[in-house]
């Protein structure tokens, strides 16, 4: 059993815990390389059996490195999308933004019961964690040694929202002004921040670079390339995107077939797991303008399509969808037939590959875990 523990912190979604908990395992590997002890990882258990499923499936060789925490989870849970909109969330989070803070401070003072992803459960006092990865966190941990590996800024991204018409972004202005200091003081707590290239803000000319913060390559594992002799298809990625069924009948006609790694909402598609993007028979991926899901297409080549934007949504996919056309990382699907999506995604791939080629020159790696892994390791050992 590990003496000493990482926890991570994550806004809501299946990519950010999962991220969260590949950066950690980086984390690792790098406090090995530097002679030092590995360390548990906690991720909060905020969406059930569903995420247990997909964490042992993501990580089943580190099924006893990495504990789920329900009780974290059911903290955060409180202040997550759930079957709330945007609105409805943002509101959860300002009005219990103190009380949160002040369950997971009672918590991490008292004992913490977790569970190993074969379901062996332990008892660890919240004095043992000792640092803490946050991908866009909404709750302050209190940990001392706590780093920012993110997309985008929440305060920034909240502030950009102003200059938004309400038409384009259906929230209410007066609840994102209330959100955006407790966006600040929740940044405020990181050493430092990692802030991935390309992310939310990448096209924006006029940013200015905050203090304590340094730019990263994006903050995924690196897909292996996939070699599976399977049919052409499309795959698709569920994070909750209606009003696909046209675009399924199309590939259906073009002798496409569809993968997902949700059959149940797609139906009619076969299950793969997401590493399966990177097969050169899969010729796009349609997701919700997720960073998690843009990069994977990046890195892998495969061309990348998403929704336009539901002004309900969370603005974050606002200016992601804006960054992925101005900067030529992916295609917004309007309603457009397939044949032309698919053209689109063939004309990019050329662009997709300069940028890579450009941010490999620029930090010596693709790999952004692993090159944030040795910043955070480096600042970790010179405090503890």
């Amino acid at each position: 059993m590990y003496s000493n523990f990482i926890v991570t912190n994550f806004v809501y979604g299946t990519g950010p815990y999962l991220r969260t908990t590949e950066l950690a395992l980086a984390v690792n590997d790098e406090l090995e390389k530097v002679g030092k002890k590995r360390l548990g990882i906690i991720v909060p258990l905020v969406y059930g059996e569903k995420q247990k499923r997909i964490m042992l499936e993501e990580f089943s060789h580190y099924s006893e490195e990495i504990f789920l925490c329900e009780d974290l989870g059911l903290i955060l849970n409180k202040i997550f999308y759930g079957d709330n909109t945007y609105e409805e969330a943002l509101k959860l989070w300002v009005n219990n933004f103190k009380n949160i803070n002040l369950e997971v401070e009672k918590l991490f003072k008292g004992k913490l019961e977790i569970e190993d992803l074969m379901g062996n459960k332990f008892s660890i006092n919240g004095s043992d964690i000792v640092m803490e990865l946050s991908r866009s966190g909404r709750v302050i941990y209190g940990v001392k040694a706590s780093y920012g590996v993110t997309f985008g800024n929440i305060s920034e991204i909240l502030k950009n929202t102003l200059q938004v018409s309400l038409e384009k972004i259906a929230v209410d202005r007066e609840i994102v002004k209330e959100a955006i200091p407790l966006a600040e003081e929740l940044e405020s707590k990181y050493r430092f921040i990692c802030l991935a290239v390309p992310g939310t803000t990448s096209y924006f000319n006029d940013r200015l670079v905050r203090d304590k913060e340094s730019f990263v390559p994006p903050t995924i594992r690196k897909p292996f390339l996939n070699k599976d002799n399977i049919d052409e298809g499309i795959y698709v990625t569920i994070t909750g995107i209606p009003g696909l069924e046209r675009l399924y009948k199309e590939a259906k006609e073009l002798g496409l077939k569809i993968y997902s790694n949700d059959t149940e909402t797609v139906l009619g598609s076969e299950r793969k797991l997401p590493d399966v993007i990177s097969n050169p028979r899969i010729k796009l991926q349609f997701a919700r303008a997720g960073w998690g899901s843009i990069w994977l297409s990046q890195l892998s080549g495969t061309p990348f399509v998403a929704p336009k934007f539901d002004p309900l949504d969370d603005p974050e996919i606002y200016f992601n969808n804006l960054c992925i056309e101005k900067l030529g990382l992916g295609v917004i699907y309007k309603g457009q037939a397939l044949a032309d999506v698919l053209k689109e995604g063939e004309l990019l791939k050329d662009r997709i590959k300069a940028l890579n080629v450009s941010l490999e020159a620029k930090f010596g790696t693709l790999d952004g875990n692993t090159y944030s892994a040795k910043i955070i390791v480096d600042d970790f050992v010179n405090i503890t």
